[in-house]
């Protein structure tokens, strides 16, 4: 009995290694398998985003070094087309209209931040976010073109100034160069401020109200629990509408200047989307819009890429 013992006892430890290694491969093929049928679902969705976002990419980048109107074949020019864009005076207002715009948005966040606050919870919110979402729902080129009709130089609002001894308050609203692009921004701001209030609106139902109930125990004042329970919850939120914000800087405006000022006067309120449409469609010059596009992809790398780094050393410094 003693021998079997021994026997038994040395053969255990190779009998469940041997075991442990054999149901360990089909645990292995199984999970193989499964990786394979994902990608295979995910194949025709990714070759869809290479024929769609990827190819173009890789073509505008590539016709961006030539010269080409779209009639002939491209004649390879290397840097010409970005050199021009670094002498071209229109060009760099071209992109600080775009850089205002950027921050008139990014500093308007903060209002429906605050709106979407004031009217969470009260009677007849709904109402109300139902009205303010209102515009972002309508075509930006009809939008535009409505106050085209109400901010021109005799409009209704210029009308109306002058009609109750403000004249002199009236300003070009669409015809003076200095300031169109405050009309654009603004008329901008107007109709995304729906849009806005509906994201923190989401982002402030998803709060506890057993957060609130507690800061209030502990004698907070309205505006204590705003910046340390709603500001830090909604941060999320915040951080999206930047993002989508900023990638409509530079991909999203073309409907608004179309339908509102056209660029003018001048390039005084052209942007960079508008100014890619002028080159293709009346310059002929499809290397030089091609051009224009990749810098303004770049610029929104950059800025991203900006949010991110100040991200990461937020997180690192844990800022409040």
């Amino acid at each position: 009995m003693t021998t079997m013992t021994t026997h038994e006892s040395t053969a255990t430890p190779h009998d469940t290694t041997a075991g442990a290694a054999a149901s360990r491969r089909p645990t292995r093929r199984s999970g193989r398998r499964r990786r394979w049928t994902g990608l295979a679902f995910c194949a025709p969705l990714l070759l869809l985003v290479a024929a769609l976002v990827v190819w173009p990419i890789i073509s505008l980048v590539r016709y961006s070094f030539t010269d080409y109107g779209g009639l002939t074949d491209p004649v390879w020019v290397g840097l010409k087309n970005y050199r021009f864009l670094i002498k071209w005076q229109d060009f760099h207002r071209i992109v600080l209209n775009n850089v205002v715009i950027l921050l008139g948005l990014l500093i308007w966040v903060s209002v429906p931040f605050v709106l979407a606050i004031i009217l969470f919870g009260r009677r007849g919110a709904n109402v109300v976010r139902t009205i303010l979402f209102i515009p972002a729902m309508l075509s930006p080129i009809i939008v535009g073109n409505v106050f085209r009709i109400i901010l021109a130089d005799d409009g209704p609002v210029n009308s109306s100034l002058r009609a109750v001894g403000l004249g002199a308050l009236a300003p070009g609203w669409l015809s003076d160069g200095d300031f169109v692009l405050v009309t654009l921004a603004l008329v901008i701001c107007w109709a995304t401020m729906g849009s806005g209030i509906l994201f923190y609106t989401s982002g402030l139902s998803a709060i506890s109200p057993s957060y609130i109930e507690a800061a209030k125990l502990d004698g907070a004042n309205w505006r204590q629990i705003v910046w340390y329970i709603y500001r830090p919850a909604l941060r999320p939120i915040t951080r999206f509408w930047t993002l989508l914000l900023t990638v409509t800087t530079v991909t999203g405006f073309f409907p608004w200047v179309y339908g509102l000022t056209l660029g003018g006067p001048g390039v005084s309120s052209t942007t960079l989307d508008f100014a890619v449409y002028l080159t293709l469609n009346q310059g002929n010059q499809l290397g030089r819009g091609a051009a224009i596009a990749v810098v303004s992809v770049v610029l929104v790398l950059l800025v991203l890429s900006g949010q991110s780094v100040m991200r990461l050393v937020r997180r690192d410094g844990d800022w409040s």
